[in-house]
């Protein structure tokens, strides 16, 4: 299984240049996916922060986090924050740490509508590689798929049949990108697995304990997106770890 990183410093720093054999900076794409449909952004009684004030926050603590650790992972990681709902939109295009000054606002939305996600996804990061290609060395992209509940378009479940295509389309372009699915509240665990592609046989999919809150499975996913970030780069080669109060499924 993915172990967590311990927070005892970057035990890879340094282990790899940050060019490739020919010369090339090397470019590592990893794509933050964030469910901003209706569940995620519903105000609760007891007062606390919703899923997605909690997810808006960690998203810009994680960018701020890159950008003040291991130099090197700065300036080859490429971050890019992605919302969906009832469309998909770039919050934050392709970019190095060292070069965000802000990540904007998400926006809520209402529907989770998972078809919309994947033809998005495959045509934004399509495009990005090859931007990347004409000047980086650029490693498979690693897309983080956050999302709490089923797919739904109007008042109907949205069959696997609908977007499991485009999912596929996803997964087969070159390079064939790493899909980890992290899913909490209502989502099914049938779910979150046709999502996920595989890394070295296991399937990257994780799922939120029922028994821990939403904030905590969301902190954690922060820091293991951060992490998995940073090991990736300096171990050059995909490195992803499992979040603090989430499970991996099989």
């Amino acid at each position: 299984m993915f172990a967590n990183l311990a927070k005892t410093g970057n035990p890879y720093k340094d282990e790899k240049p940050m060019t490739s054999a020919n010369g090339r900076p090397r470019a590592f794409p990893f794509y933050i996916v964030c469910d901003v449909s209706h569940s995620m952004h519903t105000a609760r009684e007891d007062g606390r922060p919703t899923p997605f004030e909690v997810l808006s926050n960690c998203v810009g603590e994680l960018l701020f986090e890159l950008e003040a650790g291991d130099p090197g992972v700065s300036e080859a990681a490429h971050v890019a924050v992605v919302s969906f709902a009832d469309k998909i939109e770039v919050v934050l295009p392709l970019t190095r740490p060292c070069d965000a000054i802000r990540v904007p606002a998400l926006k809520p939305g209402m529907q989770t509508d998972y078809l919309a996600a994947f033809r998005g996804l495959v045509k934004i990061i399509d495009k990005d590689y090859r931007k990347l290609s004409k000047q980086f060395d650029v490693r498979a992209p690693v897309v983080f798929f956050i999302t709490d509940g089923e797919p739904y378009v109007g008042a109907n479940h949205q069959a696997v049949e609908i977007w499991g295509p485009a999912r596929d389309r996803l997964a087969s372009l070159n390079p064939a990108p790493y899909i980890v699915a992290l899913g909490f509240g209502t989502v099914q665990e049938d779910t979150l697995r046709r999502v996920a592609t595989t890394l070295r046989g296991e399937v990257l999919a994780f799922a939120g304990e029922v028994a821990t809150g939403a904030a905590t499975v969301l902190h954690g996913i922060a820091q293991a997106v951060s992490d998995s970030i940073s090991a990736s780069v300096n171990r050059n080669t995909a490195v992803l770890r499992g979040p603090a109060g989430m499970r991996q499924l099989r």
